[in-house]
This record gives structure tokens, sequence and C-alpha cells, in this order.
């Protein structure tokens, strides 16, 4: 069983889409292989939670019918979903369990649970809530020794601290019933503890995802998470103002900011301040200088980075103690310019991270390159340690799901 591929669906609910990608990944070489990946926008999704069960659940099923269509993948033996957004909440909790009486034992994967299931026994949450993740960020056994991984090793006691996410029960459940039971897992930190190298968590960093509609922020400090948040702006408030300025429908805003978008004026050199025809909303042919389009892009940017820093002075993180600086990804982090506004207002270094061909096998290289799904690639990855050969449901929802489709044709 475990030589073979595993076949996975990993969806990301983000603002007002499902990013989605197909793939197999082998247990063996720790490969991941594309297939295909898609978008679907959808009425039913808001904000990464679900406001209409049947709109989100059809969306959600293009995926399984695209797979059986076009791979001949009738069941998946494993189906993620990346939640985040408003609805989940993230806080450092502790437990601490007695392990032995008298003598030292060894601590086993099942000392492991124990000690996770005490966590959550610890910390009672809203009846309205529950916990989707437990994230270990360090094991102490008899109150003086660290570790990473306790298990094979003896004590009496064993301490673990650990941040636990928290989702709305009702969106949890909604999820669930529209992706067909996925293990559930907090996107940001998935992506972070991909695409994050050890070297800069041990250095302390900042990482940094920048969406469409919200920007996600994960802290490490000596190679530990510190703290995580979310933050309501993201790279369509950008968009938002080119529309505004320019007076053009959101497709042309989009292309204009994607092809001619830049954020610092520095970066532009003369040659290249050439002037952009474009068309405005009421079928008007325009020009505009990469010149201008810094003087909208520049304040929207400067407005984030400012409200970043204020978050971050708040939770009394001092960006000059982490010399890891900042790990970008992300759309919105693929404007012209975008790392080097980070290092000119933190006055450190930045830098973007993604999949290469070395982690992802993939033929269509605009899918690494895009950042589109960058957080589904990396749920697969972040869960790649649990995954084994198992019987899902998948094979009769397909049954279900493929007569409803003939039904409707």
């Amino acid at each position: 069983m475990e030589n073979e591929d595993l076949n996975i669906l990993s969806l990301d609910i983000g603002t007002n889409s499902v990013h989605g990608v197909v793939a197999k990944y082998n247990n063996i070489n720790s490969k991941i292989e594309v297939l295909s990946a898609n978008t679907y926008f959808c009425d039913g999704i808001k904000d990464g939670a679900i406001t209409a069960i049947q709109d989100a659940k059809y969306t959600i099923e293009k995926f399984f019918i695209n797979a059986e269509k076009d791979f001949f993948i009738k069941e998946f033996d494993y189906i993620l979903c990346a939640v985040r957004g408003s609805l989940i909440e993230v806080f450092n909790a502790g437990a601490r369990y007695k392990i032995a009486e008298e003598y030292e034992v060894e601590i086993t994967r099942e000392t492991v649970e124990d000690i996770r299931i005490r966590l959550e026994e610890n910390n009672k949450i809203e009846e309205k809530k529950e916990i989707v993740d437990i994230i270990p960020q360090q094991y102490i056994i008899d109150e003086d020794q660290k570790v990473v991984d306790p298990v094979g090793m003896s004590g009496k006691y064993l301490e673990l601290m650990a941040l636990v996410v928290v989702g709305t029960k009702n969106n949890m459940n909604n999820i669930r019933k529209a992706a067909n039971d996925p293990v559930l897992k907090y996107g940001y930190i998935a992506i972070s503890d991909v695409l994050v190298s050890k070297e800069d968590k041990k250095n302390n960093c900042i990482f940094i995802d920048i969406g469409d509609m919200t920007t996600g922020v994960v802290v490490y400090r000596e190679g530990k998470i510190k703290c995580c948040f979310e933050l309501n702006f993201g790279s369509y408030y950008v968009t938002r103002d080119i529309i505004k300025e320019l007076k053009v429908n959101q497709k042309e805003a989009s292309n204009i900011k994607e092809k001619y978008g830049i954020v610092l004026e520095d970066l532009i050199s003369e040659n290249e301040n050439v002037e952009i025809e474009y068309t405005t909303y009421n079928s008007k042919k325009q020009l505009v200088t990469k010149r201008q389009l810094v003087d909208i892009i520049k304040p929207q940017i400067d407005l984030q980075l400012g409200k970043l820093e204020e978050k971050l002075e708040e939770k009394n993180i001092m960006v000059d103690e982490y010399v890891g600086g900042f790990i970008l990804t992300g759309a919105g982090a693929l404007l012209k310019g975008m790392p080097e506004a980070f290092e000119k207002y933190f006055n450190t270094v930045a830098k973007i991270a993604n999949f290469t061909d070395e982690d992802v096998i993939c033929s269509d290289k605009n899918v690494l390159d895009s950042q589109i799904y960058t957080t589904s690639l990396s749920v697969i990855k972040n869960e790649a340690k649990n995954f084994v050969k198992s019987e899902r449901k998948s094979k009769g929802f397909f049954s279900k799901i493929v007569g409803l489709f003939k039904e409707i044709s």
C-alpha cells in the first residue's frame, strides 16, 4: 500500500472562491504531482465562510467531477481543506501530564496523544466553537528538558506548549458537508511551515501571505511560532484604487495592476516609463505611465504596511529583532516592488517564497508562479506525514454527484 501513489484533493476556501488542486502524492519520494489546479467562484462563500451550503457544495463538486472525467479518479484517499478568515481564532495554550508515579517511563505516541487530549480538556471553549487543530510548539520533560518530539524519551512528567486553532462550529460543519468530510487545516500555519526555511525560523522571521482581501501573518521566534493573526486588507484594495482613479472596470484594473503595476518609483527605468493605453468603463481610450501608477498604488501599500506595523507593535513584536526579516507569499506579493517596499518601510530584508520544481511536479509552470494554489499545495505537504492508504467515503459520494449532474444535463 505504501508504495502506491495517493490521490489527494486539496481545497482552499477563499474570499469568494474555492482554489483546488487534484494531485498524486508518493509516500516514498515525498513528491507532489499536480494533475490539475482550478479556481471556481462561488456566491455561497464569503471571507472563508460558507453562506449558502448548496452553492458551495455544487462548486466543490466540480473538482470531483473533473477528477473522474479527466483522470479516472473515482475516489480520493485524502480530501484536505484549508480554513482561515474572520471565523478562525488562534491562541497559545499548555497542559501538564503525569506519566508515572515513582519511576521514569518511556514516552510513547499514546502518551503524546493523551497530553493533547488533556490540553483540549483544560481549554474549554465556547459551545458555538470547536478546536480545528492543535499545533505543538514545544514539549517539556520533567519541567526542564525542552524537546521537539518526546517519543522514545523517559520521564515522570510531560508538558505541552501549543497553538490551538479554533473555528466557528457551524461554519466548520458546513465546510465538512460541502467538501465531503475533509481534513481541516489552518491555512496560514500550513503554508509558513512548508515555505519558511529552518534557518529563517531560527533567525526569527515574519511570514506574510498577501491574499485578495486578507493578509495572514505568522511570526517565528527561536524556531517556533510566537503568534499568528489575520489582517483585513490585501491586493484587491490596490485594484479598487486603480478602478477609482482610472475609471475602469475590475477586469481592466486587475490587468493593469498585474502587467504594469509597481510599488516604488525607484524601480522604473527611463526607457520603461512608456505610456500605457487602457479602456475606461465608458469605452474611452486613455493613457497612463508607470510613474502615475506608482502614485495610485504606493499610498495603498504604505497604508497596509502601516496597519501591519501597528499590529506588530500591539503584540510587542520589534521588527529589528527579527534577523530573518519578512518572508512573502501569496498573489499580492507578486506586485513588482513589494519586497523592496517592505525593506524600505521596515529597514530590514524581505524575500518571496514559493514552491519550486524540486518540491512539486507540475507541467503548468503558471500554477506555481501565480501563487494562487500555494495554500492548497502547502496543506498537502504539511499533512503528508499523516498520509496512509485509507478507505474513504468519496466513492459513494461520486456516484451521487455524477448522477446529479447527469440529471441536470
